[in-house]
């Protein structure tokens, strides 16, 4: 070992060779005796040269190292500051402990058959559908058959992979070491795309993103444990269509949940990220197979399965869930659906007190179960229905509409040179021309007010949240409103009963000068003109009302029941007079909740009784009012009953209002008279009833001014529908359908055939009655009960607290009036030749 002297320790001996004075070395000569020739002074030392060219390369490099180290500085701090800057709104988006919420809601349904809830629908942005799963429910294949692929260190670093990182960087920016382009985004990195949408992927822009997520990768990892961040990746990732996260994609492809997958499923669905396209199980389910026992293949090397395992799950077949007739694997939602989405993100407003846009994504996003009301059988049935195939119900009456713009869907006129067919107006405006046919639509309820089954249009349904005729669309009623008016609160109040006699006649004739004739007036210039200037003007009036076809009556008297069956406007405008508009305004608005009529202009007999209101009602609206005809009850029609939040709590109940709206008694006569539509000889709908296993049925037909609205609203002991039909931009239907295609017929022949298919199976049900309503026989004459000396009689429902006087009149002579109304309600209808001219006007 060599041994180390120190100051003060010994004495060294002297080094071998010239010994240096170094004391005196740089002292001054001290004077004394000279001793040979006399030194010379020393020159100042100097530097080896240099060549000047090396000089100044080296200069420059060490300029140039000075000059990186600073700008390296300068972009280190720049970079820093971007990244702040750019994640500085990351709270929200990387909040692993709420991202949980952000997933689809479910639409269920009672299966008609078992009484199960079954998934209906999802109610999901255009870009997502997604279901929570904890990571405890994943299997643990599934999560190591991502993890053994993706991301195999996931569980060692820190967020990022430098060494991959590095590698690819220098791939990509500087030289191309590898021959195809290298991923290096661990887990972390893949939830922030996932998260934040940003994948910009090439240039300055892909650097800069790659920058971000780095940054973002390390601050999730200190944030979050990595079982939480495992658990959002596996709830975010993307499959094929829109389908988000693993118990989606267990659901859609293996009709399972996530935490039964076997281990070639785990795989199955863990390759299909890699490409959802080139992957994608229904359309290259060869490729999928080859991905899928590689990933298998790695999870065997890295010890996670065994070969065994590894070989039996290679040798299993592609097998994936069959499609169920109830599942909605389409991404167009059906009318139900659609009407259900407005229905709930409105109750979410008013729960909420927040905007439309931020209820909407509130639905999107909380994972929401929802208990609908659909009847997925009666939904289908109704949907196959308004195919329509070959105008099977609907004629199509195609015509030429003009308008300011063409969409996409219209079917655009052109000429003959194949140009569009155009008009310039006066201002300059360019109109266009398409060709447009019927549409309709139609609503199903039960008498609780659950809407069991709704369609919007004719057709296949292309759209999601398309306009929905049967839910959002308001039309005038024509003379459906009649019996939950007029004849409803005539009964009620005691006014009218089922015997009534009332003249066929005009309520106000032209001499009365009540009613101005608006065809003579402006063809007159009369139009400005008061009601006090006008009476210089007997032909500027006319009689009113007039019935359908353009009849002012016989002057006969008819009875209620007769007038009703037949629709005629005469009849029903003297019970509405009886009772008042606005009686019947406050009634319908209010009781009945048709609330898109006008408090303003809506009240008075001619839109409380012939229908002609301002806007009118929805189907939907129609059919809940009609509920009042089975006992009397009216409830708010409602597509849910409750809504879960994910832990299974209530979050919403519907708001539905339930209460008598009609005496039984009015109801069950009223019942009584609406059967006579359908199953007297003379009613507007004679014979047009469903044969369902002997059940009964009740019904109104009604024609709006010029037939641009024609409807039926039927009624069976289980449910109540209401078919609307005619153009969306109201026209006059017999200009293209003629007079006897344009008939309310259509509408009644497309209820009974989907009555005849939904209740086929049913078992049978009767009507509710009402023990304060009786049978009496009436004198046909008269209308009072029959009494010895009346030679014809029928027999008619009256409410036992209200019956008519018994008549004692002489008939020396039965007028011919009386002839057609022998029988009130026959068990079996006589089907006239044509009751199409016994509509309303």
């Amino acid at each position: 070992m060599r041994k180390i002297n120190r100051a003060g320790e010994g004495h060294s001996p002297a080094p071998a060779g010239r010994k240096v004075n170094v004391s005196n070395s740089r002292r001054e000569s001290q004077p004394g005796p000279k001793r040979g020739r006399e030194p010379k002074e020393p020159k100042e030392p100097r530097e080896k040269g240099r060549h000047p060219i090396l000089r100044f390369i080296g200069r420059t490099i060490a300029t140039l190292i000075c000059l990186g180290i600073m700008a390296g500085s300068l972009v280190a701090v720049g970079a820093v500051y971007y990244v702040v800057q750019a994640t500085a709104n990351d709270g929200d988006l990387l909040d692993l402990d709420n991202i949980e919420l952000s997933q689809s809601s479910a639409v269920m349904a009672t299966d008609p058959d078992t009484g199960a809830q079954v998934e209906y629908a999802t109610l999901r942005s255009s870009n997502s559908h997604r279901v929570w799963a904890d990571l405890e429910q994943i299997p643990t294949n599934l999560q190591y058959a991502f993890i053994c692929t993706e991301d195999k260190d996931f569980y060692n670093e820190p967020g990022v992979n430098f060494k991959r990182t590095i590698g690819a960087m220098v791939n990509e920016y500087l030289l191309p070491i590898y021959s195809s382009k290298q991923g290096a985004s661990t887990l972390e990195q893949q939830l922030i795309k996932n998260l934040t949408d940003d994948k910009s992927a090439s240039g300055i822009e892909g650097a800069l993103r790659k920058l971000r997520e780095i940054y973002r990768a390390l601050c999730l990892s200190r944030s979050y444990s990595k079982e939480t961040i495992l658990e959002a990746y596996l709830n975010t990732i993307s499959f094929t269509g829109t389908i988000q996260g693993v118990q989606t994609a267990a659901n859609e492809y293996f009709n399972k949940d996530v935490s039964q997958l076997t281990l070639w499923e785990c795989a199955t669905i863990a390759s299909i990220t890699k490409n959802p396209t080139n992957y994608n199980p229904y359309t290259n389910p060869e490729n999928l197979i080859n991905r899928r026992n590689f990933l298998m293949y790695n999870m065997w090397q890295q010890g996670v399965i065994s070969e065994e395992d590894y070989r039996n799950a290679a040798a299993q077949p592609l097998v994936l869930a069959e499609e169920e007739d109830t599942k909605k694997n389409s991404s167009v939602t059906s009318y139900f659906t659609d009407a259900l989405f407005t229905e709930l993100v409105q109750d979410i407003m008013d729960k909420e007190n927040i905007s439309e846009s931020e209820a909407q994504k509130l639905l999107y996003t909380g994972g929401f179960t929802v208990e609908s009301t659909v009847n997925t059988k009666v939904q289908s049935a109704m949907e196959n229905l308004m195919l329509n195939t070959d105008d099977a119900y609907f004629p199509a009456g195609w015509h030429e509409e003009e308008v300011t713009s063409i969409s996409d869907d219209d079917v655009q006129v052109m000429n003959e040179d194949g140009t569009p067919k155009t008009r310039t107006g006066d201002d300059g405006t360019v109109y266009y021309y398409r060709n447009v046919r019927t549409q309709a639509a139609m609503v199903t309820l039960d008498y609780d007010g659950n809407v069991i089954a709704i369609v919007g249009g004719l057709g296949e349904k292309n759209k999601s949240l398309s306009l929905n005729r049967a839910y959002s669309v308001t039309r005038q009623t024509g003379s459906t409103i009649k019996p939950i008016g007029a004849y409803a609160l005539g009964v009620e109040y005691g006014l009218v009963n089922w015997s009534t006699m009332l003249n066929n006649s005009p309520l106000y004739q032209k001499q009365d000068m009540v009613i101005r004739d608006e065809d003579y007036c402006r063809k007159n210039g009369l139009m400005g003109l008061s009601d006090k200037q006008l009476r210089a003007y007997p032909n500027a009036w006319r009689s009113w009302p007039r019935n359908y076809g353009g009849n002012y009556g016989d002057n006969s008297d008819v009875p209620l029941w007769n007038g009703l069956a037949r629709s005629l406007n005469t009849i029903a405008v003297r019970v509405g007079d009886l009772v008042g508009a606005s009686n019947i305004f406050n009634f319908v608005y209010n009781t009945l909740q048709l609330n898109t009529l006008d408090p303003v202009n809506d009240v008075g007999l001619a839109q409380m009784v012939m229908g002609s209101q301002t806007h009118g009602v929805t189907p939907t609206a129609l059919a809940a009012a009609f509920q009042i005809f089975y006992d009397g009850q009216y409830t708010t029609p409602h597509l849910y009953t409750r809504v879960l939040d994910r832990d299974g709590n209530i979050y919403l109940e519907n708001n539905s209002t339930s209460y008598q709206a009609l005496t039984p008694d009015t109801a069950y006569v009223m019942n009584r008279l609406l059967k006579n539509v359908l199953y007297s000889s003379v009613g507007t709908a004679g014979g047009r009833y469903p044969n369902s296993n002997g059940m009964e049925a009740f019904g109104k037909t009604g024609t709006a001014s010029d037939e641009k609205d024609l409807w039926f609203v039927g009624g069976t002991p289980y449910y109540v529908t209401a078919v609307w039909w005619g153009y969306d931009a109201p026209y006059d239907m017999t200009k293209t359908l003629g007079k006897q295609q344009a008939k309310t017929r259509t509408c009644v022949m497309a209820w009974k055939a989907l009555m005849e298919q939904v209740q086929a199976d049913l078992p049978y049900k009767a009507f509710p009655t009402s023990a304060g309503v009786v049978e009496r026989r009436y004198c046909t004459q008269s209308g009072l009960l029959a009494g010895g000396s009346c030679p014809s009689t029928a027999v008619g429902y009256y409410r036992a607290d209200d019956l008519p006087g018994t008549c004692n009149y002489s008939h020396a002579a039965a007028p011919a009036a009386a002839a057609p109304a022998e029988t009130a309600a026959p068990e079996q209808a006589v089907i006239p030749a044509d009751t199409g001219n016994q509509d309303t006007d």
